[in-house]
């Protein structure tokens, strides 16, 4: 099946599994001389999984273009903690 063609529902329940296996994996860095506090990254590692949490909920109510948008902000807030050097894949 061609991707862009695909079913919203299949994408999101294999989107969802990605992110959250992704989150799964992640651990907190342990930098010196940074000023973002652990716990402030615990909480947007909490925020991402509610975020997952709300995909699965749209997902199994039939709304899978919402739970894409959810899993999404997911992915978003997972990149920039990559991004920022605040936690890396375990894996």
């Amino acid at each position: 099946m061609n991707e862009l063609n695909e079913d919203p529902t299949s994408r999101a329940r294999r989107y969802i599994a990605i992110t959250e296996m992704t989150l799964e994996n992640q651990r907190i860095e342990d930098r010196e001389n940074h000023t973002v506090l652990s716990e402030d990254v615990k909480k947007i590692l909490d925020t991402i999984q509610r975020y997952i949490n709300d995909a699965r909920y749209y997902l199994e109510h039939d709304k899978p273009t919402t739970a894409l948008a959810s899993v999404a902000y997911a992915e978003g807030l997972l990149d920039a903690l990559k991004f920022l050097k605040l936690s890396k894949s375990t894996t």
